[in-house]
């Protein structure tokens, strides 16, 4: 049996949180916390940032206000209009279980949106083909036909958004088309075509969500990458350029264990305040562009989700292969092994010198929410 190393002191230590909303999700009952006229200011500022990407600009009067942590008539306001957009009816006066789930899930989506809307962007009077995007690109368009109802032609339930272009992503791509009286072979993507998906995608969301889009995608001075590896797939890696050698060893170890990395989330913003970078309450790695979140993909298909994970050494033998490599490396560190486990993490533990850990923060967190590089 493969035991895992022994941890350095102090090395591996709690899980990663970054997202006040999903931990207190977690917790249950997030309407006893969220509602008008809440005392609890971190959570409802994390609610407002999160709408403010949602793009509800407007609705929360984000000029006048920002994310000041009161849950009072603008916050109302743009939660009602959120609600409005995605078929639930309410005042706005209070964020339950339900509710606050779609948000989130909603704006988990925004990393795609950004990919979709810079191809939008693009020059498409030359044939682009799907089928010669990046993995990235392909895993975007994959998501959102899944969110439109097409996963069973994606047969998503198998592969997920693996980023790759075969039979059933042409398939989904043509019935997609079809039912919205585009002619389509399946992989070239027209302007008609990438015009209905965004139009189909943007009426969940508020109007301003695109003024973050160009900000939130690599750009020239900017840290902020998108990285491709060949054992990466699921949902776009975005990160801080500094943690891009460490996700090429993390790249490295799945090729040598014949898995594939599916990133179920990277680099995740904090709240902008009074249009400042200020430090959040914990030093997450994910804020700071050096953390992913994964499932491990292995024998064409199977999964290895958090549940599997927490079992290491005690996985399948491409798993503990994976994991094991993970452990050994003196530059990683796997949420598996913290005080709390947390099994589908992987950083690169830059938040043990929080001076660096800081710079990095503010360096990505500026880029993305101030265009700042």
């Amino acid at each position: 049996m493969i035991r895992p190393s022994l941890p350095k002191p102090n090395y591996y230590t709690s899980m990663e949180c970054s997202n006040i909303m999903e931990a207190a999700l977690e917790r249950g009952n997030i309407g006893s916390k969220l509602f008008k006229g809440s005392s609890e200011k971190e959570l409802v500022t994390d609610l407002q940032r999160v709408l403010f990407e949602l793009g509800f600009r407007r609705e929360l009067k984000w000029d006048s206000y920002n994310a000041d942590g009161d849950y009072g008539k603008a916050t109302a306001t743009a939660v009602a209009s959120f609600a409005r957009k995605n078929g639930i009816q309410t005042n706005g006066e209070k964020v339950d279980d339900a509710l606050a789930r779609i948000i989130l899930q909603r704006h988990d989506f925004l990393p795609e949106m950004y990919v979709l809307w810079d191809i939008s962007e693009g020059d498409l009077r030359t044939r682009k083909f799907i089928s010669k995007g990046t993995r990235t690109s392909i895993s975007a368009i994959q998501v959102l036909l899944n969110t439109l109802g097409y996963g069973q032609q994606l047969n998503f339930a198998k592969f997920g958004a693996d980023g790759l272009y075969g039979s059933n992503t042409r398939k989904a791509l043509v019935k997609y088309a079809a039912d919205n009286g585009v002619i389509s072979d399946g992989d070239w993507l027209s302007r008609p075509l990438i015009d209905i998906m965004l139009k189909d995608i943007n009426v969940f969301y508020g109007n301003s969500w695109k003024d973050l889009a160009a900000q939130n995608l690599p750009g020239r001075g900017s840290p902020l990458i998108l990285f491709e590896g060949s054992r990466f797939q699921g949902k776009p890696c975005r990160a801080d350029i500094q943690f891009l050698p460490r996700l090429k060893q993390i790249n490295k170890h799945a090729e040598a264990a014949n898995v594939f990395i599916h990133v179920t989330s990277s680099f995740r913003t904090s709240t902008n305040v009074n249009g400042a970078i200020v430090p959040p309450a914990t030093f997450s790695n994910h804020l700071a562009g050096h953390g992913i979140d994964m499932n491990v993909v292995y024998d064409d298909g199977k999964w290895a989700n958090s549940s599997v994970l927490r079992k290491y050494p005690n996985v399948p033998g491409p798993v503990r292969q994976f994991l094991k490599a993970i452990i050994d490396d003196p530059d990683l560190r796997w949420g598996g092994l913290f005080n709390t486990k947390d099994p589908v993490h992987i950083d690169d533990h830059l938040n043990k010198d929080r001076d660096q850990w800081k710079k990095r923060y503010k360096a990505m967190q500026k880029a993305v929410q101030l265009g700042g590089n």
